[in-house]
């Protein structure tokens, strides 16, 4: 695992499914510190969230993948993750 490495993914899911992936997302994260942000869409039918895991998560990667399970059957399309590291000072 790399020091500092942060996680962001992002998706689109249907908006008459949000209820129930904030559910199936907040039972996969188990308390975790990770985020979602829902973006600011202008179509009626389709939104894109993000999850975030930050400094503090023991094994992001690990989590990440058990996310991502859990948040197949919302997910429309591909999961795009990309992963960061802090600049060296």
């Amino acid at each position: 695992m790399s020091v500092g490495l942060e996680i962001y993914v992002y998706y689109r899911l249907q908006l008459d499914q949000t209820a129930a992936a904030r559910a199936a997302f907040d039972a996969a994260r188990a308390g975790a510190p990770v985020r979602v942000l829902q973006r600011h869409d202008s179509d009626p039918l389709m939104v894109t969230w993000m999850e975030i895991y930050g400094p503090g998560i023991a094994d992001p990667l690990q989590l990440e993948q058990q996310m991502a399970t859990a948040m197949a059957p919302f997910v429309q399309g591909l999961r795009h993750r990309e992963l960061f590291t802090p600049l060296k000072d």
